[in-house]
């Protein structure tokens, strides 16, 4: 990408000697009147230039703009004008403009707050970046500093706060996630009994795993579950919920459907007779969803009884959300289509469903009947 300049340079004639004088825009997007460099070659004119605008001096008369003082209210939702027009075009969910203020706070501002905003560049973001890592942050949480930052750089270069974006080639870090060992299908089948109760507490939290195996639904998807969006043959899931935002919509904005089978179908239907249009997993009729520390709770007490302990769960990545793999994956290794399988847990790329798949390649039994007709 071509570097922009934030001024232009130009010959002026005078008596008998040419001076460059220089032309730039004011904080507002105006083009301001010329201004003599007092230089008589181009490039000592450039070079003149060039030492104003580092030193904030470029723009006769005006103060240059503190990167402290170009965030204060950004990711508050009543000052912030970038969220404000944000919410109405392509809104952030709220843990997202939590996040991201958190990181304003306690990693951006304190590295950048006393600098010009026109004297972020390239590299001291890159320097920026490198003392994140050598604090001990992984690059999941570098990311999501740098996508904040990105955010902020690209509004400054819209409201003509600077000319080039520091931001334009830095990419994100490679984040390296953590191997998930899926469950084995006999694993399952112990947790699934056909009698509930010789290893569940409860019949809710044993339906609450049953439906997060089958559907791949998001936990806050599954707890913000209604009454009025299960039917016989499949659910309709458009919103979620969680104890700090309530209801909210979808991580993806996009409402799925979700085939379920007959069985399934019973299953949810004993709660809904219990608590009606309400939150079909509820101990308060449901009013209120169940609180995820009971399905916590319940969940490890039931994979214990089945010989999973904490320590192993721990060593294989599996929780609550280990459903969505287990079930991502499960469909994959049956032939259904990727695009199928996006629709169903809701992935946005099929490199997110990629993400979500854990082959364990003992269990490619193609490759097996590859092997047998070989030696035939």
């Amino acid at each position: 990408m071509r570097y922009k300049e934030p001024f232009t340079i130009y010959p002026r004639k005078l008596k008998k000697i040419t001076v460059y004088y220089y032309q730039c825009y004011d904080n507002n997007g105006e083009r301001m009147c010329g201004h003599s460099t007092g230089q008589r070659t181009k490039t000592a004119a450039k070079k003149y230039c060039m030492d104003l605008y580092h030193k904030g001096k470029l723009i006769p008369g005006v103060k240059p703009l503190m990167f402290k003082d170009f965030a204060e209210g950004w990711w508050d939702i009543d000052t912030c004008k970038y969220l404000e027009w944000r919410q109405i075009q392509n809104p952030l969910a709220p843990s997202t403009i939590d996040h991201y203020k958190t990181s304003l706070e306690l990693h951006i501002k304190p590295f950048f707050g006393k600098m010009r905003l026109n004297a972020i560049s390239p590299e001291v973001v890159q320097k920026w970046i490198m003392e994140l890592s050598q604090k001990g942050y992984n690059n999941s949480s570098i990311n999501l500093h740098i996508a904040a930052l990105k955010m902020m750089m690209k509004e400054a270069i819209r409201m003509k706060y600077i000319t080039s974006n520091p931001m334009e080639k830095i990419r994100k870090l490679i984040a390296y996630n953590k191997e998930v060992q899926i469950l084995k299908n006999e694993e399952v089948q112990k947790l699934f009994p056909a009698d509930w109760r010789e290893i569940w507490d409860s019949y809710e939290i044993y339906v609450f795993n049953k439906l997060a195996a089958c559907t791949g639904m998001r936990l806050g998807e599954i707890t913000g579950l209604t009454g009025k969006y299960v039917f016989k043959d499949h659910i309709h899931v458009c919103e979620q919920f969680s104890k700090q935002y309530g209801k909210r919509p979808l991580k993806t904005k996009d409402s799925r459907n979700i085939p379920i089978t007959t069985g399934l179908f019973d299953e949810l239907s004993v709660l809904i007779k219990k608590n009606g249009t309400g939150f079909v997993f509820s101990t308060s009729g449901g009013k209120e969803p169940i609180a995820r520390n009971k399905v916590y709770k319940e969940t490890g007490n039931a994979f214990d009884k089945v010989g999973i302990d904490s320590k192993e769960r721990k060593q294989r990545g599996i929780a609550l959300h280990h459903w969505r793999h287990f079930m991502n994956t499960a469909l994959l290794m049956a032939n259904v289509s990727a695009l199928k399988v996006q629709k169903v847990t809701g992935h946005k790329s099929l490199s997110m469903t990629r993400h979500y798949a854990h082959f364990d390649s003992r269990e490619f039994t193609e490759v097996l009947d590859f092997q047998n007709n070989l030696t035939v």
